[in-house]
């Protein structure tokens, strides 16, 4: 448990990567985004979302006669060749991860082909939401016209049910907020699994999803040793803050702080 006094936060922009790290473990999240601590080099996670990016955005500047099985298996090889084993747990991790991504993310863009291309592509969209009396800041990895309205899909390694809930609550609220219009669905695919998890907006999920966005504020802007210990995150071992915290959290506040800092 962390000591010391333990002000607390202000939140001016909430960004999907504040909120992802948040969920995945707010000890991370504190020292990485609110004291700045940032660790050196990357993990595997940052390497293969890195990766997916780089094939997805060089898939759509194909001319639509170019997107082959072959040619999208070119890309993916391309992208993995200056990958080094050093970012990776083990050979058989490497090894294994290279190959369920490859194939899910091929199955994926193969399957989801369409003459319209996407009005974003991986773009960064903010807004200032009155509810929330906060700015929010989404990175639209792909979204793509449908029949009714649009479409909204996202590339995940893995996620559970809290991640779901996140980007949800996260994408249904931006939308109705900056587009004025719900999405058609909301497509979060997960690449180690192969996975499609689709979800039909309706517009009473709007006022649900600011409230969940509201709780994620407040639980945001405490001071992680707020929380009590109760779960152990997979990835703790190779954090490099773990020396400064105890693995594991759990959704219980203690009491909230009068002082704050800011996080931008």
């Amino acid at each position: 448990m962390m000591e010391g006094s333990h002000p607390q936060i202000s939140i001016k922009t909430m960004t999907d990567d504040h909120l992802e790290s948040f969920i995945r473990c707010p000890y991370k999240f504190y020292y990485q985004y609110v004291l700045q601590r940032h660790s050196k080099g990357l993990r595997w996670r940052q390497v293969v979302q890195h990766i997916v990016k780089r094939v997805v955005r060089k898939y759509y500047t194909l001319p639509l006669d170019a997107r082959s099985n072959l040619n999208i298996s070119n890309l993916i090889d391309k992208a993995w060749r200056p990958i080094s084993l050093r970012w990776f747990d083990s050979r058989l991790q490497y090894y294994m991860v290279i190959a369920k991504t490859s194939e899910h993310l091929l199955e994926s863009l193969l399957k989801g082909k369409s003459e319209t291309p996407p009005f974003l592509l991986y773009q960064k969209l903010n807004a200032y939401v009155d509810e929330l009396e906060t700015r929010i800041q989404v990175t639209f990895e792909l979204a793509e016209w449908s029949s009714r309205t649009f479409t909204i899909k996202k590339f995940l390694l893995q996620a559970d049910v809290e991640m779901f809930r996140l980007y949800y609550h996260l994408l249904v609220v931006f939308s109705a907020k900056v587009f004025e219009k719900l999405p058609e669905k909301i497509v979060l695919i997960t690449l180690l699994d192969g996975k499609e998890h689709v979800f039909f907006p309706k517009m009473e999920d709007v006022s649900s999803g600011i409230q969940y966005l509201l709780t994620m504020k407040y639980l945001l802007q405490q001071h992680p040793a707020e929380f009590f210990q109760s779960r152990t995150w997979k990835d703790c071992s190779h954090c490099p803050f773990s020396e400064k915290c105890t693995e594991g959290t759990a959704w219980v506040i203690r009491e909230n702080k009068t002082n704050a800092v800011f996080l931008h």
